[in-house]
């Protein structure tokens, strides 16, 4: 008898032990919900976010939601995160480095933005001039081929027209100086830039795009174009001032372009800040880098995304890395 009163504590516990052993991980945890900042509909990080919301529904403890509304965008994706109106967004790395030190379009430091998955894709600051036959050097075009340009740009506020602003700037082209020649800035969204240039009203566009853009592939084919490229020590100086590395534009990557292009870059992350638990950065950074190949599939732009090609590397997201996305990363031997 008494063994058998001894023997229930054990018996009790192994049931119990059992009954748990059968219920999945994730049906143990609680139900998250998830908002993904991005950009408009159409756009690449638009993209990337509804296939991200996809493959984290598939791993999230049941009830979880992953909401991906087509809204922010670079400059203010990690306004949105720090304020906790999205748990994660796409983001370009420059960006990020600004936001974090409070510097550039952002009047405060945003500290506790963390970074998780970068090297997404690369994104390039492209000029692109109405017309062909003329020096492609971005400078000497607002000097001798058309003095009194019309700019066009995407709407105040959108890392497009900030970056064509810096860049511009820097190439003796500022909103200013060219206002005082007879030319000036235009702002407002792709269909009028499309619109201007097809039109022969707009001369120069300044955007931020990855390979294969699809508006700046419709200006191309339907206008003939010529992709400016910044002089050397324009290059030298937004990368020392505003942190834009420097990469070239592959020949061919749009319709027309005939030569590589130098010119100032950068890439995508994808960030949270302190707020998001360690435990579920680590499963989503995992998810991603393990389940690669289901969003190389979503966008061109994503043919080459490897985690192993430095995710995790400070210079690729320009913030630090978030500790749940470290322990990944130490976990697969990649940051040492």
């Amino acid at each position: 008898m008494l063994n058998k009163l001894r023997s229930t504590p054990r018996r009790w516990a192994l049931a119990v032990a059992l009954c748990c052993a059968a219920v999945p991980a994730q049906a143990q945890q609680q139900p998250v919900n998830l908002t993904i900042g991005s950009f408009a509909q159409g756009s690449s990080w638009y993209v990337y976010s509804v296939n991200l919301g996809e493959l984290l529904r598939s791993v999230l403890p049941p009830g979880s939601t992953v909401d991906t509304p087509p809204l922010a965008g670079g400059l203010a994706n990690p306004k949105l995160v720090d304020s906790g109106k999205a748990q994660l967004a796409f983001g370009m790395a420059v960006v990020g480095s600004w936001a974090l030190e409070g510097r550039n379009s952002f009047k405060e430091p945003l500290p506790e933005l963390r970074a998780l998955v970068g090297g997404w894709d690369e994104y390039y600051l492209v000029p692109i001039a109405r017309g062909t036959g003329f020096s492609p050097e971005l400078g000497d075009f607002f000097k001798t081929v058309r003095p009194k340009s019309t700019v066009t740009l995407l709407q105040r506020g959108s890392i497009g027209a900030y970056g064509g602003q810096q860049l511009l700037d820097l190439a003796g082209a500022g909103e200013e100086p060219l206002k005082a020649q007879g030319g000036g800035y235009e702002y407002g969204s792709y269909d009028m830039v499309k619109n201007r240039f097809a039109g022969g009203s707009g001369d120069v566009f300044v955007h931020v795009a990855t390979l294969g853009h699809p508006s700046i592939t419709e200006i191309a084919q339907s206008t003939p174009v010529t992709f400016l490229e910044p002089s050397k020590a324009t290059l030298d100086e937004i990368s020392k001032r505003y942190g834009w590395e420097t990469r070239v534009l592959p020949k061919g990557t749009f319709p027309g372009q005939d030569k590589e292009v130098l010119l100032p870059a950068t890439t995508t992350t994808l960030f949270a800040s302190t707020a998001l638990a360690n435990d579920l950065a680590y499963l989503i950074t995992k998810t991603i880098c393990e389940r690669t190949d289901k969003l190389r599939t979503a966008h061109k732009a994503l043919a080459e995304f490897d985690c192993a090609r430095g995710a995790w590397k400070r210079e690729v997201n320009g913030l630090p890395l978030h500790a749940g996305a470290e322990r990944y990363y130490r976990e697969r031997g990649w940051l040492k």
